[in-house]
C-alpha cells in the first residue's frame, strides 16, 4: 500500500457535530475511547470532558448549540416526515432534539467514530425507531432517499481528507458539479445531503460562514441555486461564536428539494449581527418578519445570486453600485501565495542554524516567513539586515545542483525526522526541492482583524506563505507604490471587505484570487505626476506608522482626497473623444 494508502481516509467526518473517516482508521489508533466520565443527561458537555480535545480536533467533532438544534428541527418536522437521517452524528442532539417533537418516524444516523456512536447510544437510550451505523457518509453505499436530514457536516480542510479515490470527483460526477479541490469537507456533505433527500423533502444545515466568500464555495452556490434547494440562508457575523473551540462564523441552510421542476426567483437571507437568541428567528421558517435591531432580513433574486461571486457583503449590506473609475486588482496586476516549504523550521533558516550546519551558501536565498517581522508599509534591505542580525530565520535554504557532504547529512536528519512523508514534501522528487517563485514586488498579509496591510517589497527578497505575492502588470514608473498606497487607503479597505473571508472574533482572511477582485483606481488612466503624489503618500503612511493616531490619520486624509482626484481624472480621460 502506498503513503497515501497507508494514512487512507483520514477524513474526520462529523466536524460541527459528528464525525466521519475514510475506508480505515490511522495506524494504531484506538477502536474507541473510554468513556467513563460521559454523562448521557448532559451529552456534549460531559463529552468534551471525556473525550482529548486532540480526537475531537482530529475529527472535527464541534458540536451544534442545543437552541440552534431546535430551531433546525422546526424546519425538517413542520413537513411530517416518515424518516430522518443525520449523517454525522456525534452524542445525538439532532436526534434527541427531534424525539421530543414527534415518535413517528424512523431516525438513521451514521458516524465512523465508534466513540461517537457509544456516547450517542448512551444519550438517546432506547426510545423509539433508531438505527445507528457506523459509516462514512461520503462513501456510504447505500442508495436511501430521507424525509428530512439534519446535518452539522466535519469542518475539515482538503489536506486533512486522505481517500485511495478521488473524493472531489467522486462527489462531483454524483451531482453533476465539478468541484475545486480545495473543497472542504463539509462542502461534500452539503452535496450528499441534498442527494439523498426525498422528493419534497427537507434539509437542515449548519456550516461554517468561510464558504459563501471562498472560490471552492462557487460550484456549492450554484448547486443550490441551480436546483432551486435553498429556502432560507441564515449567516451568523463574526460577533457572534457559535460553535466552542473553533474559531469561524456560521451559517444555516434550510433546504427543500420541490417535487416539480419549480423554483423559486428570490432567496430570503438572515444575517444575525450579534448575540441573539436562536427562538428570535423562528418567524422566519414561516416566512414572517422578524423583530430584532440585530438581524437584517434581505430578499434577494437569484440572478442577483447567480451574478455575484462572494456573498458575505451581499447578506449584509445588499446589493452596491458599481463604482466608475475602479478595476478590478486582477486589470492591474497577477497574484499567487507564498512559498509553501512543508516543513519551515527545517528550511528556513536562522543565521546561526545555517553556520551550525555548515550549509552551502549557494543554497541560501534571502525570504521573510513572519508576517510580525515587517513593520509600517515599505520593506527595504537594511530592514532584512535587521532581522538577520537580531537572530531570525531569513535564509530559505533550496537544495538544487551540486550538493556538499554537509548538505547531504541535512537532509539526511530530515529524512530521520519523517520530512519526507509530510503532506506537501510526499508529492515532491525530490522531497526536498523547493517551489520556485520570483520576488514580490508587492506583500498582502493573508490574515488580519483591523487594517489589511499591502508592503512594498523593496528590498527584492523571496517570503512564505505568511504573505501572498502580488505582481504588477504595468510598467510604470511608481506604479507599485502608488498601487500599495491605494490598496492601503481607508476607501480601498472598505471595498476589500467584500471580498475576504471573515472568520469567528473578526479574524478575516484573503487568498490569492480573492485579492484579484478587490476594486482600486484605474491607475493605467491616471497621469504620470498623480502616480508620484501617491508613491510619496505610501512614504508618508510608511513614515506614519507606529506613530501618534492622529499622524497616520492626517496621512489617511491626505490619500483619500488624492484617490477622490485619480477617479475625477479617470472619468475625464474616459469621457475624452
Amino acid at each position: 500500500m502506498g503513503r497515501a494508502g497507508k494514512k487512507a481516509a483520514r477524513l474526520a467526518g462529523a466536524g460541527i457535530g459528528g464525525l466521519t473517516s475514510g475506508a480505515e482508521r490511522p495506524d494504531g489508533d484506538p477502536p474507541s475511547l473510554a468513556l467513563s466520565e460521559f454523562d448521557a443527561d448532559a451529552p456534549e458537555e460531559s463529552y468534551r470532558r471525556a473525550v482529548p480535545f486532540e480526537h475531537r480536533r482530529r475529527w472535527g467533532q464541534f458540536f451544534t448549540p442545543p437552541a440552534i438544534a431546535d430551531l433546525m428541527c422546526r424546519w425538517v418536522a413542520a413537513k411530517g416526515p416518515k424518516t430522518l437521517l443525520d449523517p454525522a452524528v456525534g452524542p445525538g442532539i439532532f436526534l434527541r432534539a427531534f424525539r421530543r417533537r414527534t415518535d413517528k418516524c424512523r431516525l438513521t444516523a451514521i458516524d465512523v467514530d465508534e466513540t461517537a456512536l457509544e456516547a450517542c447510544r448512551r444519550a438517546i437510550g432506547s426510545s423509539g425507531p433508531i438505527t445507528l451505523l457506523r459509516e462514512d457518509f461520503l462513501t456510504w453505499s447505500s442508495d436511501a432517499q430521507f424525509d428530512a436530514i439534519l446535518a452539522n457536516p466535519p469542518y475539515l480542510r482538503h489536506h486533512d481528507m486522505l481517500y485511495d479515490l478521488d473524493i472531489f470527483r467522486e462527489i462531483g460526477r454524483r451531482n453533476g458539479v465539478r468541484l475545486s479541490r480545495l473543497t472542504n469537507a463539509y462542502g461534500l456533505f452539503l452535496l450528499e445531503t441534498c442527494r439523498r433527500l426525498s422528493p419534497g423533502g427537507r434539509a437542515s444545515v449548519i456550516i461554517p460562514g468561510e464558504w459563501l466568500n471562498a472560490n471552492f464555495g462557487m460550484p456549492l452556490k450554484g448547486f443550490l441555486l441551480e436546483n432551486g434547494l435553498l429556502r432560507l440562508l441564515v449567516y451568523y457575523s463574526h460577533a457572534s461564536i457559535v460553535f466552542e473551540d473553533a474559531l469561524t462564523t456560521a451559517c444555516l441552510l434550510f433546504i427543500e428539494k420541490s417535487p416539480g421542476k419549480t423554483a423559486p426567483d428570490k432567496l430570503r437571507t438572515v444575517f444575525v449581527d450579534g448575540d441573539v437568541s436562536p427562538g428570535v428567528l423562528r418567524p422566519a421558517l414561516e416566512g414572517k418578519m422578524i423583530r430584532d435591531g440585530k438581524v437584517i432580513e434581505r430578499t434577494i433574486a437569484m440572478d442577483v445570486l447567480r451574478r455575484e461571486a462572494k456573498w458575505n457583503h451581499l447578506l449584509e449590506h445588499g446589493e452596491d453600485e458599481r463604482l466608475p473609475g475602479f478595476v478590478p486588482l486582477s486589470a492591474l496586476a497577477g497574484s499567487c501565495r507564498g512559498i509553501a516549504t512543508g516543513a519551515n523550521r527545517f528550511f528556513h533558516l536562522s543565521d546561526e542554524d545555517f553556520r551550525e550546519h555548515g550549509l552551502s551558501p549557494r543554497h541560501r536565498r534571502p525570504c521573510i516567513g513572519r508576517a510580525a517581522s515587517v513593520r509600517g508599509f515599505i520593506f527595504e534591505g537594511k530592514d532584512f539586515e535587521r532581522l538577520v542580525e537580531s537572530g531570525q530565520r531569513c535564509h530559505l535554504m533550496v537544495f538544487a545542483g551540486d550538493l556538499s557532504e554537509r548538505d547531504r547529512s541535512y537532509l539526511r536528519m530530515g529524512e530521520r525526522e519523517g520530512l519526507p512523508e509530510r503532506y506537501l514534501l510526499a508529492g515532491r522528487s525530490p522531497w526536498y526541492s523547493m517551489e520556485e517563485r520570483r520576488p514580490a514586488p508587492i506583500w498582502a498579509a493573508v490574515f488580519g482583524r483591523g487594517q489589511l496591510r499591502f508592503i512594498w517589497n523593496a528590498a527584492g527578497i523571496l517570503n512564505l506563505t505568511t504573505f501572498h505575492c502580488i505582481y504588477p502588470t504595468l510598467e510604470r514608473p511608481n506604479l507599485t507604490p502608488a498601487l500599495i498606497a491605494c490598496l492601503n487607503s481607508d476607501f480601498v479597505q472598505e471595498l476589500a471587505r467584500r471580498h475576504h473571508r471573515v472568520y469567528g472574533g473578526g479574524l478575516r482572511k484573503f487568498e490569492p484570487r480573492d485579492l484579484l477582485e478587490i476594486q482600486v483606481p484605474d491607475l493605467a488612466a491616471v497621469s504620470e505626476n498623480t502616480l508620484a503624489e501617491l508613491a510619496d503618500l505610501l512614504t508618508g503612511l510608511h513614515v506614519a506608522a507606529g506613530r501618534a493616531r492622529d499622524a497616520e490619520a492626517k496621512v489617511h486624509r491626505r490619500l483619500n482626497r488624492l484617490i477622490s482626484a485619480a477617479v475625477e481624472e479617470i472619468g475625464t480621460v474616459a469621457a475624452s473623444p
